[in-house]
């Protein structure tokens, strides 16, 4: 490039200088207007189109193409001075041949900075413009981490860019991090099995965040997260609970929210023997049936399960949608059974035995009697 002002310029260390500077400043001015052309195309055509990302695409061009054209503009200039500067001493050539691989290295790293940046706004993007029109929450989720996978593998492209211009063998490397990372993989087994559980997750949606689920355990509550090594699920107590997913996946989950969100109560009761059980499934039914939360009023049913020992024992059956906390509100239902029944002068038993004595007890019973 330095050659082309030799005409004009002659081929001395001060004229070769000169139009080092010359085409630097150069390089400046055309980084200079193509920003400001960029800005210009940002304002008058990409603001009036449908999406943002050619808007997102521009910006970020704009913020980083006057600092990559001088990067790039000094590398191959300082390229340039190592092979045209001839009347020099050696040690500066070495010199300009060290600035030129140090401005590699910024070169290559600033490069991948600016494919960080990228991802990152397009990533922004997907989530503020498409994926909140989705109805899957799984983008939502997904975004994030393949936006962290890219960063990693633009990492290591720019380790291998670099230490392939040193003249470094990449192979020997490769296959150094092929052990190291079966090292990894033996020592970190929980952590591998329960990222990959992660991803099955993430990927066979077995249940979303916000979906209500009840664990092999008897934990019910929310789910409030759903990560890589684990997810976070919320209570009826207010509690955080962390689950590792290689547990989630190999246990039974029950998910309350699909495929809708309404949940079957199921409340115990005993009655006494002799009441008109026509009239307490009437009172218990009409009593339930008036609650706001009760959907498909004509499936609620009382069922008598027992002819139990003191009481008739018998179970209340009833649908309601997205019941925050199940145990408060079974309560209350409960609560509800027991006003019905209270209303309607239905007899509610309490343990009790009725004890047949023999004769000879008899006989015992009125001689001890007789004796005091």
């Amino acid at each position: 490039m330095i050659h082309l002002l030799e005409p004009y310029l002659g081929d001395t260390v001060l004229a070769v200088l000169l139009a080092a500077v010359l085409i630097l400043a150069g390089t400046f001015l055309l980084a200079w207007l193509a920003r400001l052309v960029i800005r210009f195309i940002e304002k008058r055509i990409a603001e009036h189109t449908r999406t943002r990302l050619d808007n997102i695409f521009l910006e970020t061009l704009g913020k980083y193409v006057v600092s990559l054209a001088m990067i790039v503009g000094g590398y191959f200039l300082f390229q340039e001075l190592a092979l045209e500067l001839r009347e020099v001493p050696e040690f500066v050539i070495r010199v300009l041949e060290g600035v030129s691989s140090v401005l590699f290295v910024i070169l290559v790293v600033y490069a991948g900075y600016v494919l960080i940046d990228y991802i990152r706004a397009i990533v922004e993007w997907y989530l503020d413009d498409v994926a909140v029109k989705t109805e899957s929450r799984l983008d939502t989720e997904l975004a994030p981490l393949i936006r962290r996978m890219l960063n990693m593998v633009i990492f290591l492209l720019v380790i291998i860019v670099v230490l392939e211009h040193f003249d470094q063998d990449i192979s020997t490397i490769v296959v150094s991090l092929g052990v190291g990372s079966l090292a990894v993989a033996l020592a970190a087994q929980d952590t591998l099995s329960n990222t990959i559980a992660g991803f099955v997750l993430l990927i066979d949606r077995p249940f979303r965040i916000g979906d209500r689920v009840e664990l092999v355990d008897g934990t019910v509550g929310n789910i409030e997260g759903i990560g890589i090594r684990t997810t976070k699920l919320i209570d009826d107590y207010q509690v955080m609970i962390i689950i590792p997913n290689a547990e989630i996946v190999k246990d039974q989950i029950h998910n309350m929210s699909y495929p809708n969100d309404i949940v079957r109560f199921i409340v115990e009761f005993g009655v006494a023997y002799g009441t008109d059980l026509s009239y307490m499934r009437k009172s218990v039914l009409d009593k339930i049936n008036a609650e706001p939360d009760i959907v498909e009023p004509d499936t609620s049913e009382v069922r008598i399960m027992e002819l139990g020992n003191s009481s008739v024992n018998a179970h209340l059956l009833c649908k309601i949608q997205n019941p925050n906390n199940i145990p408060r509100r079974k309560a209350e239902l409960l609560q509800l059974v027991y006003e019905a029944l209270y209303e309607s002068d239905i007899e509610i038993p309490f343990p009790q035995r009725v004890l047949h004595l023999g004769k000879s007890a008899q006989d015992a019973f009125g001689k001890n009697t007789s004796d005091s």
